[in-house]
């Protein structure tokens, strides 16, 4: 269907070129030929006068018209979807829906596994896709996630909530050690002071920037550690605490999970921090979308179902 000169079933393949900015990726997931992308593509630059792709090095970059049409071109998508979903009551059983959901590592190695088996029950043809929340570069992880990198939902800590995007609170835990059990016998307790002069391993972002709670709440009472080891991923902390002396900080659930595989001890923080809640943001504009609305019960019932066990 055309309208105003453009073929509007181009906008699809618009849409997801600008996500994935390659020809060869967008052809995948449009179950089309490369060489049928790449027509798409030259029919969209010449509809629009403009080469939208570029090649930067090895890779493509959009146009900064690109970037202009992209929140819109995924705007008019979502509301025509939304205009489709309003014929037919939705059934999971027959939902073919691609979820693209932004999470921490914590996050991703703690709910998701179980969210994944949830939806393959329940929507055995739908697909997830999980992305590393990235270090926004205005700070705003949610905006970037939403809006510029057009995912369908983001679970970020509390306090990088963006308040002008709905939200539920999802998870909560609480910050505590991990230890080498070899080199920390069962009668052993951690005190402030050997938390103190302890060797640490901490998980940084990277480029280098700590944003974790603990990193911030040390630094708002003036306590300082010393790193001797600093991963970008919770899960790897493990692996450097075992046989050594060092400690780490991160949240209980993974401490308990990553206890159960490596020789770790779980203890009790010598410091106050405060609990940390994960909560769940979408996009305004998708508020409505009776099958994102369904995935976001789907997370709150596997989150409960976490907190229950």
């Amino acid at each position: 269907m055309r309208y105003r000169r453009l073929d509007l079933n181009l906008l699809v393949a618009l849409d997801v070129l600008l996500e994935e900015c390659s020809v060869s990726r967008a052809a995948q997931r449009l179950n089309l030929g490369q060489s049928a992308t790449s027509a798409a593509l030259a029919r969209l630059r010449e509809h629009f006068a403009d080469p939208l792709l570029v090649p930067v090095g090895r890779s493509l970059q959009p146009t900064a018209l690109a970037r202009r049409l992209a929140p819109k071109v995924r705007e008019v998508l979502e509301l025509a979807g939304e205009l489709a979903e309003t014929t037919t009551a939705f059934d999971p059983a027959r939902c073919e829906r691609r979820f693209t959901l932004v999470a921490s590592d914590y996050v991703a190695a703690t709910l998701i596994p179980a969210v994944s088996r949830a939806l393959q029950r329940c929507a055995p043809g739908a697909s997830l896709v999980v992305r590393e929340l990235a270090l926004a570069r205005d700070g705003d992880q949610v905006a970037e996630a939403l809006a510029y990198r057009r995912s369908d939902l983001a679970i970020v800590p509390q306090a990088r909530v963006n308040p002008e995007y709905p939200q539920a609170t999802l998870l909560e835990d609480e910050l505590c050690c991990i230890v080498c059990a070899e080199h920390w016998p069962a009668e052993e307790t951690l005190d402030l002071e050997r938390y103190r002069q302890a060797e640490h391993v901490l998980r940084e972002f990277a480029d280098g920037q700590d944003l974790s709670l603990d990193a911030r709440y040390l630094r708002e009472i003036g306590l300082e550690r010393r790193g001797v080891a600093t991963v970008q991923s919770f899960s790897l902390m493990a692996g450097f605490v075992v046989d050594t002396l060092r400690i780490a900080t991160l949240f209980r659930r993974q401490a308990e999970a990553l206890a159960q595989r490596y020789p770790l001890r779980v203890l009790p923080a010598p410091v106050a921090f405060p609990r940390a809640a994960q909560v769940l943001q979408w996009h305004p504009q998708q508020a409505g979308d009776p099958v994102l609305a369904w995935f976001r019960q789907l997370l709150l019932e596997q989150a409960a179902l976490l907190d229950q066990g």
